[in-house]
C-alpha cells in the first residue's frame, strides 16, 4: 500500500464520525485494546474460518474467508464490510461470518477497552445443531478455544441429545490477514 494519509480518529483509533456505544453487551469483542481496533479497522483484508465437525458420525469440514473490496483509504469514508454467508444443501446448515467495522463499543469508565461485533454461526434446518459463540440453553454442547485479535474466545458446538447420539468439533481457527504497510 503506497497510498498514504491523515485522519483525525477517536480514542479507538477509528474515524471520529463511526458510531461509538457504550453499550458493551453488544460487543462480542470486548475488551480488546485500541491499537487492535485500529489495526483491524485499517488494515483487515480478510477473515478465514475454518473447523471440523460431526454429527453422529457425518464429518463436516469448512474453511471459508470473508473479504472487503473497501481500500484503507475509502475506510474515511464506508467502513469495510467483512461478511460471508452460505448454505450447505447437503449438511441442511446455513452458515455466517461477520465482523461489523461500522461502530466500535467502550467501557465509559475506561476507555482503553474496546470492543467490536463479531458474528459466528452454523447452523442446521431442523434446530439439532448451532455452531456458534456461546453456548445454547437446553441443549449439549462441545467447546473449542481459539485466539482471535490477541482475545481467548470459545465456539460452542450446541446439539439436542437425542436425536444427536454423537457429537465431535476439533481443529476451530479464525485467521485475520492484514494489509502489509
Amino acid at each position: 500500500m503506497n497510498d498514504e494519509f491523515l485522519t483525525r480518529v477517536s480514542f479507538a483509533g477509528v474515524p471520529h464520525t463511526l458510531p461509538h456505544s457504550s453499550d458493551t453487551s453488544q460487543a462480542t469483542l470486548y475488551p480488546i485494546t485500541p491499537h487492535d481496533v485500529c489495526k483491524t479497522y485499517w488494515t483487515l483484508s480478510s477473515l478465514t474460518v475454518s473447523y471440523v465437525y460431526a454429527i453422529n458420525g457425518i464429518q463436516t469440514y469448512r474453511n471459508f474467508s470473508a473479504t472487503s473490496s473497501v481500500a484503507p483509504k475509502n475506510r474515511l469514508i464506508s467502513p469495510a464490510t467483512f461478511e460471508m454467508t452460505n448454505f450447505d444443501s447437503q449438511t441442511q446448515t446455513s452458515y455466517i461470518v461477520a465482523l461489523k467495522l461500522d461502530g466500535v463499543y467502550f467501557d465509559i469508565d475506561d476507555k482503553s477497552k474496546i470492543g467490536l461485533k463479531l458474528i459466528f454461526e452454523e447452523a442446521d434446518s431442523f434446530n439439532l445443531i448451532n455452531l456458534c459463540l456461546w453456548p445454547i440453553p437446553g441443549m449439549n454442547n462441545i467447546a473449542r478455544e481459539f485466539t482471535f485479535l490477541n482475545k481467548t474466545l470459545s465456539a460452542y458446538l450446541n446439539y439436542q441429545s437425542p436425536p444427536v447420539t454423537s457429537a465431535s468439533f476439533s481443529n476451530f481457527a479464525m485467521v485475520p490477514e492484514f494489509i502489509v504497510i
